[in-house]
């Protein structure tokens, strides 16, 4: 599946066990994990291609 060019920032941190844990900041309900930063890049990647978009469903909701 080709993923149409889209920039979607990311989230990650160092776990104390080794390696990096990360999730899109537009689906922190996903999350992945690599090694180094590069492959947790790859992991996330191979999640966003994964994902379901035409499940999701984006509004904007303006409170006064």
């Amino acid at each position: 599946m080709k993923v149409p060019e889209t920039e979607l920032e990311y989230v990650y941190c160092r776990v104390d066990e080794g390696g990096y844990v990360g999730y899109f900041k537009d689906f922190p309900q996903h999350v992945t994990q690599g090694e180094s930063i590069e492959e947790l890049e790859e992991m996330l990647l191979d999640m966003f291609e994964c994902l379901d978009l035409a499940k999701y469903h984006v509004r904007k909701l303006t409170i006064a």
